[in-house]
């Protein structure tokens, strides 16, 4: 009998009939090239294979059915598979003694007594009737009902690597080790990516050499692994679980709540007493770890906490707590947490180190991107992952793989598409977790310095003092220097500050945040300041960020002036927390920069203590438009509306003196409704629109106003 090559769907033999009855059995259809009947290796597409007693069927099938026993892993499954090769298998003589490694489910350790001997005596029984190869795997429902999960043959002395075996009546199970099964949360399917997992997966390492120490006794073996939503706190672990092949007990509240008070305390003291018990009796080789998912959902903080359920978490962090401070050396306890804020001060206290997963950077995102795709037979050009790395702020694992589904899905209704179009718009339509997950709005700006006119001198201090720090970061670097933190816009009225910084968060490639004081203020004590804090905690994870503060003098005031009253007070307190976010920005990679841009128009109505440098290191004076800037705003009009060619721009720019930005979009707005009311049919506005609203409208500035600023800006020179 010799090597026969097939190419037939497999089946499980379940479907056929019970394999209970005749188990390794494996049922290929009559044909030229089905082999006869013996003992082979029945080999997958995937690579697996299953040991069966092959056996032609005569029938109209053009599929075999076999039987999954005895296989070479405890993940086999031949649906969807095909069977691709026989290789034939002599008989060896039976065994004596054998080695092997038996995987356990945690029923197993709920029982009374469980012991190594027990464990062998039962399996030995179940082995006695099957043909084994040299490191296969077992795996049956009667095991299961045993509480074993599978049973790998270490090795089998004197069996050649074409030959099965049995073992003797009398034979010898030698337990090599007793292990604990993956839980299934925990297995995943797709490609482990590394960008950046490689700190969190050396500190988790770092854990684990600690819990083999001598000296573990000393210092629990626990740490909390925490990260925002959706960036693979899971997936980071089960690849952990798998490399160092550690037994885990696998915690989460969906598992362990139950509806009466005490219950969900008795499912926590049982997976607990079932790790102690498969540590004690069991005596495994590899490590054992208690996993526990969202741990903020079990330990709420008492803030967070209803009072209608306050007691109850109460009384269950509690036995969470005990079970963890009297947890043997060799157990280790890891928990994970979206939101460890919202975690209770006692349950964090419990944790010794904490792991710590950061929103990737730009590089990190582009290698994401590469590799997701490359995963999906999708190449993408250099010029669109770097787009796809630069306007992906905030975005974690699960963001980008959303992004990566929605394309697919526009692939699949689309029948010549383009890919690269395909992305750019799926990602206008993508937002990512940390920007949904609150009620701070981040946005990206798509204008930038082009939209405004005039205003070169401005144009060029900001590139110099604010551009180059951010584009050149390892140039300031270099010299010592520290990336700008703050800039304060200030000058008249509609002169553009909000729109010099939304082009500004353009220019720098940075997400933009823009609040005012009618979003911060609240009517409850408090939730100013907590608003302030979600606004540099939502930057952080959208970095690099740029939050504008428009009218900051009526957000925070100054102290001699607002003093007293209770909106003296809320100021007050908005300021001290400002004051403590904008220290707490540091100074590092301009791709986990915070830019802080502030505009205001009163600027001796702000304290002091904001305009010192490292807080807002440059305040930059925005005039009115000049003759020259008046012109170049013009044209940008004219770019949108129709005027006719006898409208001078020079001359109208030469008669609006001290008008603002506001006053000339004003100014050709009403030209334009003039140019309606005289001809409804007009198609373009002509001189003598303008000259009759020339003569009605006024600038809204007053020279005295803007010698103000003047005399400001020289305080600062």
């Amino acid at each position: 009998m010799h090597h026969k090559q097939l190419d037939f769907p497999a089946f499980p033999l379940s479907l056929l009939d019970d394999s209970d009855l005749e188990p390794q059995r494996c049922y290929v259809p009559v044909g030229e090239d089905t082999p006869g009947t013996g003992w082979c290796r029945c080999n997958l597409s995937d690579g697996s294979y299953a040991v069966c007693w092959v056996t032609p069927r005569a029938g109209s099938e053009t599929c075999c059915f076999l039987d999954g026993i005895v296989t070479s892993s405890s993940r086999f499954s031949p649906n969807n598979e095909r069977l691709v090769l026989l290789e034939p298998l002599k008989l060896a003589p039976c065994l004596e003694r054998i080695p092997c490694v038996v995987t356990v489910n945690q029923e197993l350790l709920q029982r009374s007594h469980v012991s190594t001997e027990d464990l062998e005596d039962d399996v030995r029984v179940f082995l006695r009737h099957l043909k084994l190869t040299k490191g296969c795997s077992v795996q049956h429902r009667r095991l299961a009902k045993l509480g074993v999960a599978s049973v790998e043959i270490f090795d089998a002395p004197g069996v050649a690597p074409d030959e099965c075996f049995e073992i003797s009546r009398d034979a010898r199970l030698l337990l090599v080790d007793t292990r604990l099964g993956m839980p299934y949360p925990l297995i995943s399917t797709s490609k482990y990516l590394p960008h950046s997992f490689e700190q969190p997966m050396n500190d988790l390492k770092q854990l684990l050499e600690t819990s083999k120490s001598s000296f573990s006794h000393s210092f629990p073996a626990t740490a909390l692994v925490v990260g925002p939503v959706g960036c693979g706190k899971s997936r980071l672990l089960g690849e952990f679980m798998r490399r160092h092949s550690c037994n885990c007990f696998y915690i989460t509240a969906s598992h362990v709540l139950r509806s009466y008070p005490g219950e969900t305390e008795e499912e926590l003291r049982r997976i607990f007493q079932s790790a102690e018990t498969f540590k004690e009796q069991l005596r495994p080789l590899l490590p054992i770890v208690i996993l526990i998912e969202d741990l903020e959902l079990l330990c709420p903080s008492t803030s967070v906490a209803d009072a209608k359920n306050l007691s109850n978490a109460l009384r269950i962090s509690a036995e969470l707590y005990k079970l963890i401070d009297a947890l043997p050396p060799g157990i280790i306890c890891v928990a994970t947490s979206g939101t460890p804020d919202s975690l209770h001060e006692h349950a964090r206290r419990r944790f010794i180190r904490e792991v710590s997963i950061e929103m990737p950077s730009e590089e990190q995102r582009r290698q994401l991107v590469d590799d997701l795709c490359r995963e999906h037979d999708l190449e993408l050009s250099e010029t669109l992952l770097d787009h796809l790395a630069r306007n992906t702020q905030g975005y974690v694992m699960a963001d980008l793989i959303l992004l990566l589904r929605r394309v697919q899905q526009e692939l699949l209704t689309k029948d010549d598409s383009n890919v690269e179009e395909i992305f750019r718009q799926s990602l206008l339509r993508t937002q990512p977790s940390a920007s949904r997950s609150t009620d701070v709005r981040v946005s990206k700006m798509a204008c930038g310095f082009e939209v405004i006119g005039g205003m070169e001198s401005l144009k060029r201090t900001l590139q110099v003092s604010v551009l180059a720090g951010l584009r050149q970061s390892a140039a300031f670097a270099r010299f010592g220097l520290s990336l700008p933190k703050g800039v304060l816009l200030y000058g008249p009225p509609g002169c553009a500050k909000t729109t010099i910084a939304k082009c500004l968060a353009k220019e720098a490639d940075m997400t933009f945040i823009a609040t005012s004081a009618a979003e911060v203020y609240s009517p409850y004590v408090g939730c100013a300041e907590k608003f302030i804090s979600r606004i540099f905690d939502t930057a952080r994870k959208n970095a690099p960020c740029l939050i504008f503060l428009d009218e900051i003098d009526s957000l925070v005031g100054r102290r001699t002036v607002s003093s007293g009253g209770g909106g003296g007070q809320v100021q007050l307190r908005i300021l001290s927390t400002l004051l403590t976010e904008m220290d707490g920005i540091v100074g590092g990679s301009s791709q986990q920069h915070i830019l802080v841009v502030a505009a205001t128009n009163r600027p001796d109505m702000i304290d002091d203590a904001l305009l010192r440098p490292g807080r807002f290191d440059k305040l930059i004076h925005v005039p009115a438009p000049d003759v020259e800037s008046r012109l170049e705003l013009l044209k940008l009009h004219r770019q949108r509306m129709p005027f006719h060619e006898n409208v001078v721009l020079e001359e109208i720019a030469l008669r609006t003196d001290r008008y603002s930005g506001a006053d000339l979009c004003n100014l050709c707005n009403e030209a334009a409704i003039e140019a309606f009311q005289r001809d409804f049919e007009a198609t373009e506005i002509q001189l003598q629109d303008f000259e009759k609203v020339l003569i009605k409208q006024k600038s809204s500035l007053t020279q005295s106003q803007i010698d103000g600023y003047y005399k400001f800006a020289y305080r600062f020179l």
